[in-house]
């Protein structure tokens, strides 16, 4: 039970080999980036340099993000909470967004949902999905890298449902937003998960979810704090 698929041969498809090699130059070149940038003339530090390199343990994220113009997310995984900054925006309409924490910790997100991590103790190396039956049975695949170095695949069948909107609570403002609930049945390890994102009625765009990303994973949950996209843009999803 639980055999997930090992990755000793060549079975991830290229472009989501490409992928992280990008993460990893993007991470290369944000770091680089916020190295240049974090401080002010005079020595001090910017507000985002301070909220890169972190404030201490009892920060109070939601007014750490208020008091700040920049994109940002409150992402809690692994037991840690942080605000993560908007780091990079790339691909068609801006689809594909990568965030950083003080640590330098990263999440990709691709329409709005995780497509991708650096940094944590497991690592995502890429999640997407493709057309199954209809939009709301499709299939997930994962790409993960555990603790011990070692790459694995699954597939899923994954099954969408989506509840009418309900008032939620975010960092910065209270939405009413769908929660819709993700089930995937895994098929090389034989598992069985649920995760939940909320998006807006019409727009679609995602604020918020909380999530398991491949079989028995550490659970994300991201809320967005500030949003990165404006009115202006097209708010339709874009399709594999």
């Amino acid at each position: 039970m639980n055999h997930h698929r090992r990755c000793s041969e060549s079975r991830v498809p290229i472009q989501g080999r490409r992928k992280a090699v990008l993460l990893r130059r993007l991470l290369l070149m944000t770091g680089i980036a916020t190295t240049l940038t974090a401080c002010a003339q005079g020595g001090g530090l910017t507000p985002l340099g301070a909220t890169l390199l972190g404030d201490g343990p009892g920060v109070d994220l939601a007014q750490q993000a208020e008091a700040l113009p920049y994109a940002s997310l409150v992402v809690e995984s692994e037991g840690n909470q942080a605000l993560m900054i908007m780091a990079h925006r790339t691909g068609e309409r801006g689809r594909d967004t990568y965030w950083q924490a003080g640590d330098y910790t990263t999440l990709q997100l691709r329409d709005g949902l995780p497509a991708s991590t650096a940094g944590f103790e497991e690592v995502l190396l890429g999640r997407w999905s493709t057309r199954y039956e209809t939009e709301s049975r499709y299939r997930v695949h994962a790409h993960w890298q555990d603790a011990s170095g070692q790459e694995h695949q699954d597939v899923a069948v994954a099954t969408l449902s989506c509840e009418a909107a309900r008032p939620v609570d975010l960092p910065l403002i209270e939405l009413a937003l769908q929660r819709c609930t993700e089930r995937l049945d895994w098929e090389e390890s034989n598992t069985h998960s649920r995760g939940m994102f909320w998006r807006e009625p019409g727009s679609l765009r995602i604020w918020g979810g909380d999530m398991t990303l491949w079989p028995d994973g550490h659970r994300l949950q991201w809320q967005v704090a500030r949003p990165w996209w404006s009115d202006a843009e097209d708010p339709g999803r874009v399709e594999e």
